[in-house]
């Protein structure tokens, strides 16, 4: 699902006739983080539709223009550490002071407003496929792991956006693999430093991490992700070794970054992103 925000309704519904898929506008610059899972009033479009997850935030657009721009300097910092792995792309001016009000910012992408219909959709699709998570997926699936660890991590950093595999059985399953190899290449390939088991849980906190600063209670985000609020207790206590309230503290930048040092750099090396 994608989620738009503009400074006019004109300029939103531009915006939302230009991406032509599953669409939510919102009026409220602070319902852009929401938690997608708990709001039922997005706006879809039956004709010439993108493939999206209808339970997933994939990508939020921000229509401004050039001479509100230094108003939503803050707004797109702020998107940028609370939802490091959705890709925030700007709809403005053909201006080349926009450039320049944006060097402290990182939007994944700029489209001008003169013309969305031909850019927006094909800059949206880009975007959606250079998300931390699927850099990282996508890394693995071009390193020289053995094969089905390779394909088994790609698959559970992808499905880590929007429903995380619970165990490493279910993902040899999945996989139509053995967990016990699954397990073994893991293990070898970090030195024994870390499990597969616990790469699997660290991907639920990040996940549930992202639907509590969305709005949901981690009794609700645990239901979502189909976990109990203790056991989710449990895995963040054991990944990043903080308790859910401490944990409600953390920037998910900061987050995202420690499960890359704590359990991707140890399978690639130093160079991950």
């Amino acid at each position: 699902m994608i989620r738009v925000f503009a400074d006019t309704p004109r300029d939103a519904d531009r915006i939302r006739r230009a991406v032509d898929g599953d669409v939510q506008v919102v009026e409220n610059a602070e319902e852009l983080a929401a938690d997608p899972g708990c709001d039922h009033s997005r706006l879809d479009c039956d004709h010439g539709h993108l493939e999206y997850d209808r339970g997933r935030l994939d990508c939020v657009v921000v229509g401004c223009h050039t001479r509100f721009l230094r108003e939503r300097i803050g707004l797109l910092a702020r998107l940028e550490r609370e939802m490091p792995w959705v890709p925030v792309i700007l709809v403005t001016d053909r201006d080349a002071d926009a450039a320049k009000l944006l060097a402290s910012t990182r939007c994944s992408a700029l489209v001008w407003f003169d013309d969305p219909a031909a850019r927006l959709r094909s800059r949206i699709e880009a975007a959606c496929e250079t998300t931390a998570l699927v850099q990282l997926a996508d890394r693995i699936r071009r390193s020289a792991l053995p094969p089905a660890l390779r394909r088994a991590l790609v698959h559970s950093l992808r499905q880590a956006g929007s429903d995380p595999v619970h165990s490493v059985g279910a993902l040899a399953t999945a996989m139509g693999s053995s967990p016990v190899t699954l397990s073994h290449e893991f293990t070898a390939r970090v030195n024994g430093g870390a499990t597969l088991c616990r790469f699997l849980s660290a991907l639920v906190i990040l996940r549930a991490h992202q639907l509590r600063l969305s709005g949901s209670s981690w009794t609700n985000a645990g239901g979502r992700l189909g976990f109990a609020r203790r056991t989710l207790n449990r895995k963040a206590h054991t990944w990043p070794g903080h308790s859910l309230a401490d944990l409600e503290r953390i920037a998910p930048d900061r987050l995202l970054s420690a499960f890359v040092e704590e359990y991707v750099r140890p399978l690639l090396g130093r160079d991950v992103l």
